[in-house]
Order: structure tokens, then C-alpha cells, then sequence
């Protein structure tokens, strides 16, 4: 059985709450974008996806605050706060910063500038990726809840993006809710104004089209989406909502692998790992989205058959390295870490509910490739070549660090639970 080191998933825990830290509430950096002028300073409470300082160059500039991940990374802060305690007093800080920095986000009496700030310092040649003067101008009201991202100083997003996007207020009110219950003195008026906020938003928007989990046109109802509503909108007792997103979601039963596609509007057969996340983020042990129901596993087994076929490091390698979907082509179609780890999560979690030890060395096996290609402990890439392994995309994803230590979690879990 392929099994991960445990010196070096000790060593590999501690970095990932680091760069976890690094990339939250991080006022220690400035951000001057070549050819459009400017600088910028996160503000407290903001989450980099990146602190890299990158320009497409070709590594992606990833320096701005987006809801989903930053949602994914607050959900994994009682975890950091473990592998690291030193860090305590900066975290707790940083929960009560970043209701503070999301309600002023999407404050409805927030008006939008009326005139792209950056069209003064921005090369000829660069304009075209900014966005349009009447579009922020429009910016009011619930607007300000379909924004994919805002710079992490709190300003609207000022180049041209895919909107709107439906998946981050659910994904905020979920792990605001998992936090606050693990842990309690974090709870405030404010964390339940905006847990509220995101509902209220989601009981308008829930199940329309919009850009899915990887900000791809057109607008759709992905699975990932829907499920991410139906998971917060039920754990707050919205049910008769919730119950109509279960009966939406029905419609993205897939024929062919008897799992879900990756969206209401996909063919038949198009699947995507984001679904496997979204199952993987409500952890459900019961109903139609459980972790262990039948079209969960159905869309978990069509994935692996996809990528072991698809990329050339899965060459005899079974557990298979996991990207995104069968038409990725972003930095050339390579396998994720978010993804990949994600995988080993959910299949760790299956162990630990049902003692399955399949499922268990599958999770290693993917824990494993994890070490294979990123030996020494640091932050972790967003994604690794399909050929030869190597980094690519960005080099430090801090999605990829709440995802390892969710894994490391929820593996130490499974190892409590199952017998010897």
C-alpha cells in the first residue's frame, strides 16, 4: 500500500497553516500592477488567493480576495489554529476581521465608482481588461453579493471578469456557521448579520444560471453551485428551499456514469471534480448528497476512470492524479492539488463512517502522490504537470493549503475511528 510519510505530513500541516496565514489579513504587502498603475494593501480580515506578486508571466496574478476561496480557506482556520498554535490570537483576530471586511464588502448602500480608477495609468495595450466604467457605476445594492472577487483592500474588482457568480455566499454562510460552532468565542452580532446576509441573498438567487465554480462562460446551473446553496440553505432550516434545490439538482443525473454532471445544462457524461468538492463540503453521512450515496460514488468512479486515461502521470498509478474536467485546458489541463486532495479527503471521511478500508488506502495512495510531488514541505502549487509532475499555475494557491490541512484532519479522524 502506497501510505504517506508521517513525519512529513507533520512538517507539511505546520507549513500549510503558514502559508494559510501569510495570505490572511496580510498588511505587510503592497501590490503595484505592471502596466496598470496603482498599488494596493490588503486590508484586515482579507484572503489572498495568492500573496505571489505575478502577471500572468506566465504564473497568474491571483493577488485579490475571492469569495469562494476565501470561504474554503475560513472553514479550514480552527484546523490552523491546531497545526500551529502559536498562531491562536492572530486567528481569532482574523475571524472577527473578516466579517467585518465581508459585511463592508457587500454593504447595499455601497455605491460602485463612476469611473474606472485605473484608466488614467493603464498602457494602451492593457484597457481592453478593464472593466467598463458604466458596469461599476451600476454596482449597488445586492450587486455587490454576485461578485466573483474584490481587491483585498476592499475595492470592487476593476478588470473584466465572468459574472455574476452565485457559489460564494452560500460557501460563506456554511463555514462561517462550521467555524462559529467550532469555535464559539468567535461568535458575534456581526458573524450573524452576515451569515443572514449570504441567506437572504441565496433564498433570492438560488438555482438560477450563473458562472460556475471555475468562472467559465456561460452562465449554467452547476452541480457545484446547486449543491453548495442546498447544503447552506438546509443547515440554517430553510427547507422548503433546500427541498426545491434537491428536486433541481435531479436534473443533473448523469446516464452514462450514474453520477452527476457537472451542471442541469452539461451532456450526458460530462463530469467535473468541483461536484465532488461541493459533496465533500456539505459531509453529509445520509440523504441524496451523502458522501457515501450512490451517484456521489458513481460520480467519484467515472472521475478516476477519466483522469487515469486522460493524463500520462497516471500511467500505472492507481489511485489516479485528479484535475478538473475532461475539456481543461487552463495552463494546458494538468491535475489540481485542491482536487486531488479533496479526493483523499472524502475517501478518509467514507473510511471513517464506514470503515471501508478501501476507501481508506485509496486515500493514501492519493496522499501519497501528494508527497511524491511536493516532497519538501511548503506552500503548495495549484496544480502539477500531467506528464512529469512539476509545479505549475500558481506556485502558492492558498486553497491548496486548506485543502491539505482538511485531508490531514480528516485522515487523523479515520485513524481514531477505524479498528486496528
Amino acid at each position: 500500500m502506497q501510505a504517506p510519510d508521517a513525519g512529513w505530513i507533520a512538517a507539511q500541516r505546520l507549513a500549510s497553516a503558514q502559508a494559510m496565514r501569510g495570505a490572511c489579513s496580510a498588511t505587510h504587502l503592497i501590490r503595484r500592477r505592471e502596466g496598470f498603475g496603482g498599488e494596493m494593501r490588503p486590508a484586515p480580515g482579507s484572503v489572498l488567493a495568492s500573496p505571489r506578486m505575478a502577471s500572468w508571466d506566465p504564473e497568474p496574478d491571483y493577488f485579490h480576495h475571492w469569495i469562494r476561496d476565501s470561504a474554503i480557506v475560513l472553514r479550514a482556520v480552527p484546523l490552523a489554529m491546531a497545526a500551529d498554535p502559536q498562531a491562536r490570537g492572530f486567528w481569532l483576530r482574523f475571524v472577527a476581521d473578516f466579517v467585518g471586511f465581508s459585511l463592508a464588502l457587500s454593504d447595499p448602500g455601497r455605491r460602485g465608482p463612476p469611473m474606472n480608477p485605473l484608466r488614467a495609468t493603464t498602457r494602451p495595450g492593457l484597457k481592453k481588461f478593464l472593466r467598463p466604467d458604466a458596469e461599476l457605476a451600476a454596482l449597488s445594492g445586492t450587486a455587490w453579493l454576485e461578485e466573483p472577487r474584490f481587491g483585498p483592500d476592499g475595492s470592487p474588482d476593476l478588470e473584466q471578469w465572468s459574472r455574476p457568480q452565485d457559489d460564494g455566499p452560500a460557501l460563506r454562510a456554511s463555514s462561517l456557521m462550521a467555524v462559529l460552532e467550532a469555535l464559539p468565542q468567535a461568535d458575534s452580532a456581526q458573524a450573524r448579520a452576515l451569515i443572514a446576509r449570504d441567506l437572504a441573498h441565496l433564498l433570492r438567487v438560488a438555482g438560477r444560471p450563473c458562472i460556475g465554480p471555475w468562472e467559465e462562460a456561460p452562465p449554467r446551473r452547476s452541480s457545484f453551485t446547486l449543491i453548495v446553496q442546498w447544503d447552506a440553505l438546509d443547515r440554517a432550516g430553510h427547507r422548503a428551499e433546500a427541498d426545491r434545490l434537491a428536486a433541481l439538482i435531479e436534473q443533473a443525473e448523469d446516464p452514462v456514469s450514474g453520477g452527476w454532471r457537472d451542471s442541469i445544462e452539461a451532456a450526458p457524461g460530462a463530469l467535473d471534480a468541483a461536484t465532488c468538492l461541493a459533496i465533500l463540503h456539505a459531509r453529509r453521512s445520509a440523504g441524496p448528497f451523502a458522501l457515501t450515496a450512490p451517484r456521489s460514488r458513481a460520480t467519484v468512479a467515472g472521475l478516476e476512470a477519466l483522469f487515469a486515461a486522460l493524463y500520462p502521470i497516471n500511467r500505472g498509478r492507481n489511485p489516479p492524479a485528479i484535475g478538473r474536467n475532461a475539456r481543461d485546458v487552463y495552463f494546458g489541463g494538468n491535475p489540481w492539488y485542491p482536487t486531488t486532495l479533496g479526493l483523499a479527503e472524502l475517501h478518509y471521511r467514507i473510511a471513517a463512517l464506514t470503515g471501508d478500508t478501501e476507501a481508506f488506502v485509496k486515500a493514501e495512495g492519493w496522499l501519497a502522490l501528494i508527497q511524491q510531488v511536493a516532497p519538501t514541505p511548503g506552500p503548495l502549487p495549484e496544480q502539477f504537470d500531467r506528464r512529469t509532475g512539476a509545479p505549475t499555475g500558481c506556485l502558492d494557491l492558498t486553497w491548496s493549503a486548506a485543502a491539505f490541512l482538511e485531508a490531514a484532519a480528516a485522515r487523523d479522524s479515520t485513524l481514531q475511528a477505524m479498528p486496528r
